[in-house]
């Protein structure tokens, strides 16, 4: 009769000396056999007890991160971090220069390729950049999430310098537009993946929201920096001066992104899980235990490889179904969308005002921008005082809403504030009015960009990252707010033309004015919202749980195989053996179908759980596909 075989969680603790005497390894539960296992020992106690079981008994070692783990990105120094960050920012800000970079630039253009201005073609370079950062995210987000972050920022960045200096080279305006396209898109991961690495180093929400505030600030302020030098150095070295410019920028933070770590935690873990493979080879102990990593986009924690294929349509799709299905994100994104939007028809707007209007040179009328940057910096010394009050405010409030109150009273106020910076700019940009009073709008209207972009995606992030999906759920964030930047300013010429400069903005302003009841909408419904998201109603499950099992068949076979495990025991047929130990290896798939017993997350609550998502046609292996895919 063979005995059951013993699937372990290992965790790897960073003091070998520290692990317990070795005993025999007996049967029990496997959520609560727990063992440390340090990834430099030779020999540990897990070893030992493994030796002491009789030839022939596979056994499969799940390896995570244990209490103050040095290797764990959330134990590294303060200086690790935040050069981290800093290294993050910089990429971040590089992508949203570059985003900017022709928009003082038009008249320059059209007398190198003859073109009419004003008219659509003027923006087009801004548009196809941003319809690179559509494409970008949806890629390299999930990817980040498959094969680590730093393997998708340093092929993404390499690709974006190849197609900055492409742009500087271009001979034609055909092919200029081609390697605006490729650069948006290649310049899409710290947009997309830095959201991601800022939750992978940063536990603590205070100290993430933060971090977090810091970086997105840089897809503000990148974009404020390239009117300037567009305006200034456009004119007098040329157009083509612009980007060599950005090309040495561009540089500069491939090297800072060169040097910056692997954060993401399931790829740290498979590249120990390796090393202690490694280990046990070269010590002559590896027959019959293996070390894997817990479940990720690249395969299932027993090692088994997806096909290309399959991995691939869980990663890409990840971002669209959570968009496609998730309440929170959808509302999120439209938001967001709007509002980023809106900063690129400013900066055609911006143009009009300061040198239609005053009759600013380019230069200047670029360093007008930078005003909104002033207000950028305001808000973050609100957003760091609210840090400091925001989880006391929340802790009075009914628990159901506490991670509401915790960020969402910043875009709160920064909704409002954003309507009237845009009315006052609007109404006030005349030649009988002083060039100062619109000017002093700008002020406010950076800071309410900059509080409802940092509260919204710190939101996000709260909300998925304890699933690992932050960066997917950034990645649709970034996808639907680059749709809207890249086609809604196609029509600010016509609007202009329209409308007047007054008019138009009034439009965008009463837009904003609806758009701004989102964040008070999620602090009142907030049960009503999370009752619609299947990732809420799973019951606090973690990615492990949600999406190894990829079909009907293989949740009925776990349990079946529970049923038949008495007759197992008794030897019934060599073909049940076998098979026992065949599903003994599946150690994830065996975590998750015991878990989900614990829980009360059988096929009948399963199937309820998709009747209340309203997908009632969809069967019990489209909704275990469906979560392996979020």
């Amino acid at each position: 009769m063979e005995k059951d075989i013993t699937d372990e969680i290992v965790m790897s603790d960073p003091s070998p000396t520290s692990t317990p005497t070795p005993t025999p390894l007996e049967k029990k539960n496997p959520l609560e056999t727990i063992t440390p296992v340090s990834a430099n020992s030779s020999l540990t106690a897990l070893d030992r007890g493994v030796e002491g079981q009789s030839a022939g008994e596979p056994t499969t070692l799940v390896v995570a991160f244990a209490p103050n783990d040095p290797e764990n990105p959330h134990n590294w120094s303060k200086i690790k971090k935040l050069l981290i960050i800093l290294a993050a920012t910089l990429a971040s800000t590089n992508s949203g220069f570059g985003s900017a970079l022709c928009s003082n630039l038009s008249p320059l253009l059209a007398l190198e390729w003859n073109f009419p201005t004003p008219g659509p073609q003027t923006i087009l370079p801004t548009s196809v950049y941003l319809i690179g950062f559509i494409f970008g995210p949806l890629i390299c987000a999930p990817l980040s999430e498959t094969y680590g972050r730093r393997p998708v920022l340093i092929t993404g960045f390499s690709i974006f310098f190849l197609a900055t200096l492409g742009c500087a080279l271009s001979n034609s305006w055909a092919l200029f537009l081609v390697m605006r396209l490729v650069a948006g898109t290649a310049g899409a991961p710290p947009i997309s993946v830095g959201g991601g690495v800022v939750s992978d180093v940063f536990a603590d929400k205070v100290m993430r929201g933060r971090m977090m505030m810091i970086w997105s600030a840089s897809s503000f302020v990148g974009p404020l920096g390239a009117p300037i030098l567009g305006g200034f150095l456009g004119r007098s070295k040329g157009w083509r001066w612009v980007f060599w410019f950005a090309l040495m920028l561009a540089g500069v933070s491939f090297c800072a992104v060169a040097m910056m770590p692997e954060t993401f935690h399931p790829k740290l873990l498979k590249i120990r899980a390796e090393k202690l493979n490694k280990q046990m080879e070269a010590e002559g102990k590896a027959k019959g235990v293996r070390y894997v990593a817990p479940v990720t986009g690249g395969g299932n924690a027993d090692g088994e490889k997806m096909g290309v294929l399959r991995q691939l349509s869980i990663t890409l799709s990840r971002p669209i179904l959570l968009l496609c299905n998730e309440l929170l994100l959808g509302l999120t994104c439209l938001y967001l969308a709007f509002v980023y939007a809106v900063f690129y028809m400013m900066l055609k707007i911006g143009g009009t005002i300061w040198s239609g209007t005053y009759h600013f040179s380019p230069g200047i009328a670029g360093v007008a921008f930078m005003t909104m940057g002033l207000g950028t910096i305001l808000a973050c010394f609100v957003i760091i005082w609210y840090d400091s009050y925001g989880p006391k405010f929340a802790a009075r409030r009914p628990a159901d809403r506490k991670s509401e109150y915790l960020r969402l009273p910043v875009a709160c106020v920064g909704g409002p504030i954003f309507v009237i910076s845009l009315l006052w700019l609007g109404w006030t940009s005349r030649q009988s009015i002083h060039w100062a009073v619109p000017l002093v709008a700008t002020v406010p209207y950076g800071f309410a960009y900059h509080m409802i972009f940092t509260a919204m995606i710190n939101y996000v992030t709260d909300a998925y990252s304890p699933l690992n999906f932050a960066a997917s759920a950034l990645a649709a964030c970034g996808t639907t707010r680059s749709i809207a930047g890249a086609l809604i300013p196609l029509a600010i010429d016509n609007m202009l033309a329209a409308l007047g400069v007054a008019w138009a903005i009034t439009v965008l302003a009463i837009v904003s004015a609806v758009l701004c009841l989102v964040p008070f909408t999620f602090i009142i419904y907030a049960d009503a919202i999370r009752a619609r998201s299947p990732c809420s109603r799973l019951g606090g499950l973690t990615a492990e749980d949600l999406g190894a099992e990829s079909d009907e068949e293989e949740v009925e076979e776990e349990v079946e195989g529970e049923r038949n495990g008495e007759d197992l025991e008794k030897g019934t047929g060599a073909a049940l053996k076998r098979e026992r130990t065949q599903k003994s290896q599946r150690t994830v798939r065996s975590h998750r179908s015991r878990m989900s017993r614990r829980s009360g997350m059988s096929r009948r609550s399963g199937r309820s759980i998709l009747e209340m998502s309203g997908a009632n046609e969809v069967g019990m292996g489209e909704l275990t596909r469906s979560l392996s895919a979020l």
